[in-house]
């Protein structure tokens, strides 16, 4: 039996509001050439009573107990076969050319490594805003490193497969785990990037979204920090545009939650890691 074009990596925990639409919305894929590998991450509602119910050959089910979302993901990584790899979180849904689209794109492209495209963030069904990607072709690192919205807004590119080797994940942070995942490959790998123009995945906003929580985001901020200063390619001048785009980022985030002294006290704490 052949590979499937593409596996569709998708870590899953306590997610049985959301996991069933996530599904779905892969069914509906007008690109049927794929796996879908669900990592149960040791969730306690009803999402592996909903997994059960999945009869597609397509679907596999991973059951590991609690690690974390860099885990979930790894242990899909080191059981996917597809040509290419795209990522989807389990409270997500995916526009039903979405694989079709990209699959084509690195079928077509084969100097290019990794693929982005538009993505819409949506909360109760209403569209807060849709993300347009710049779609010319260049070198990954330095946009990922300048934080560039135009070229990165999680981890939900699709990419060659055998590009991606043995690199995994790092473990023990909850945000920013996708960030330091495809700077660190960008930077061994020289990864190329390009884009489609369509819409290719719906973020879907609620009360349990990871990125509500200001002080994990901050850690993995500095995480990722700590992360650059050892990266070959991150120059000190590359270091310090990522912190001074970090800064911005918190300060806002801080300011808009009305915690002025929390703002400077991430202000240290960023500048003075990895000094």
């Amino acid at each position: 039996m052949n590979p499937p074009a593409v596996s569709i990596i998708m870590p899953a925990f306590n997610a049985a509001p959301f996991i069933e639409e996530a599904i779905d919305s892969v069914l509906a894929q007008t690109c049927k050439d794929w796996e879908l590998i669900v990592v149960d991450d040791g969730s306690t509602d009803e999402t592996a009573a909903i997994l059960a119910r999945q009869h597609d050959p397509r679907i596999s089910v991973i059951r590991q107990a609690n690690a974390g979302v860099s885990a979930a993901r790894n242990a899909a990584l080191d059981a996917a076969t597809g040509e290419f790899v795209t990522f989807m979180d389990s409270d997500d849904r995916l526009p039903a050319e979405a694989l079709m689209h990209r699959v084509g794109y690195l079928q077509a492209n084969p100097e290019v490594d990794i693929v982005n495209g538009g993505i819409r963030v949506t909360e109760g069904g209403e569209t807060l805003r849709a993300y347009a990607p710049s779609t010319a072709v260049t070198a990954l690192l330095p946009r990922l490193a300048a934080l560039d919205e135009g070229c990165f807004f999680g981890p939900f590119y699709m990419l060659r497969r055998a590009r991606i080797g043995t690199h995994r994940f790092p473990r023990g942070i909850t945000h920013c785990e996708d960030l330091c995942f495809f700077l660190e490959l960008a930077d061994s790998k020289d990864l190329i990037y390009g884009a489609v123009e369509s819409e290719v995945y719906e973020y879907r906003k609620h009360g349990d979204s990871a990125m509500t929580n200001l002080q994990g985001i901050e850690s993995g901020y500095l995480a990722l920090i700590r992360l650059a200063a050892r990266l070959q390619q991150m120059t000190p001048g590359r270091t310090r545009a990522l912190k001074f785009r970090i800064t911005s980022i918190m300060v806002k985030s801080w300011l808009r939650n009305a915690r002025p002294l929390r703002a400077l006290q991430a202000v240290f704490r960023i500048w003075t890691a990895a000094r």
